[in-house]
């Protein structure tokens, strides 16, 4: 007698809260179960768990690429053989990761199943050598499509680093990309009497957006601007109060929990937006250290109280918000230090949704 098959909705189930590694295991087990565990239904539902850990993504000075599935006080990393050189980590979203290597070369990853596609240059943005490009990557749930957004302004009229409110920037071209469809498109342009982008930075998305730090606008000095993939416009988020506005470029957002971030690098300072948009939400820890940590980026938090981030001397830190403590993270598998690093959560998103 044959015994009768699941309902698919309760395989569905079953399976979506394995972690990555292990579906991908189980895909290897019959031809029923493979096919079931690579539609895009089951990806999709995959993705909709709430249990899904963060992992990190790691780039070393000798330009290899590393991979932290397990975060905690000592931890394993395993390198990924690819045939690459990078020297940055855009960002992620749903297990995707857009990096840049040694060529500029725009490149998306998924870190899991190792598969990864070179994005095509855009014909419609300025040339490497006319500007300065800045990138971010995210999801378009209006279009079930992820995308890449670039911003790029001329190299001769490029901000001057110095004067964050009087910028020498003229328009700054915005182009995107969909990497459902495999095309460019030239949106509206940014123009420098709105919004002037002063420092290369990737785009941090969070809540449907991607983010930038801006001078301009109606206040005259800095706001954060939120590229919405709905109308293709830039909007402004409000930034938290205490935040001194002098500060403006040494400073750097991010996101930690799915919330938006921003960090004084220099102070040391840390604000997280708890509510998105809502601009009373803002709540600050400092990094009570004399040391100048260089902190540039943050990555994860282990638990509820501790925060790592990736900083400018090359290494990882861990600083406990609640104890006021700090330590180094120790990665073993890996060298000391590394020069940049994301967070993902593990999936089998392919990247070649075209």
């Amino acid at each position: 007698m044959v015994k009768p098959e699941l309902p698919q909705e309760i395989l569905f189930d079953i399976f979506s809260r394995l972690p990555a590694k292990s579906i991908g295991k189980c895909r290897c087990l019959s031809n029923q179960w493979r096919t079931l565990l690579s539609t895009p239904q089951f990806i999709k539902s995959h993705l909709n768990q709430k249990t899904h850990q963060e992992n990190l993504i790691l780039i070393t000075p000798s330009h290899s690429l590393h991979a932290i599935s397990t975060i905690k006080d000592d931890t394993v990393s395993r390198k990924l053989q690819l045939r690459n050189k990078w020297v940055e980590v855009v960002g992620s979203c749903d297990g995707l990761v857009l990096l840049i290597n040694v060529n500029l070369e725009k490149i998306l990853l998924n870190p899991i199943t190792r598969q990864q596609v070179r994005v095509p240059d855009a014909p419609l943005a300025l040339k490497r050598w006319e500007g300065f490009s800045m990138h971010g990557f995210g999801y378009d749930r209006h279009t079930d499509d992820y995308k890449i957004v670039t911003l790029s302004s001329y190299a001769d009229n490029y901000c001057d680093p110095d004067n964050e409110y009087e910028s020498d920037c003229e328009d700054t071209f915005v182009v995107v990309y969909s990497v459902k469809r495999g095309v460019w498109e030239r949106v509206e342009s940014l123009r420098e009497e709105d919004h002037g982008v002063p420092e290369l930075s990737s785009g941090v998305f969070v809540s449907g957006a991607l983010h930038w730090l801006a001078s301009g606008g109606e206040t005259g000095s800095f706001v954060i601007i939120a590229f919405n993939f709905a109308n293709k416009l830039f909007d402004e988020i409000p930034a938290p109060d205490d935040m001194d506005r002098g500060r403006f470029l040494s400073s750097n957002l991010g996101v930690l929990g799915g919330r938006l971030c921003m960090i004084d690098t220099v102070r040391q300072d840390v604000w997280i937006m708890e509510e998105y948009g809502v601009k009373d939400s803002w709540r600050k820890f400092s990094i009570g250290v004399d040391d100048d940590l260089g902190i540039s980026k943050p990555l994860c938090f282990i638990g509820e109280e501790e925060v790592v981030f990736v900083t400018k001397k090359d290494g990882l830190i861990v600083y406990n918000v609640k104890e006021g403590t700090l330590r180094d993270m120790v990665v073993n598998g890996a060298p000391a230090k590394f020069v940049d690093g994301g967070a993902f959560v593990g999936c089998r998103v392919s990247t070649a949704l075209n």
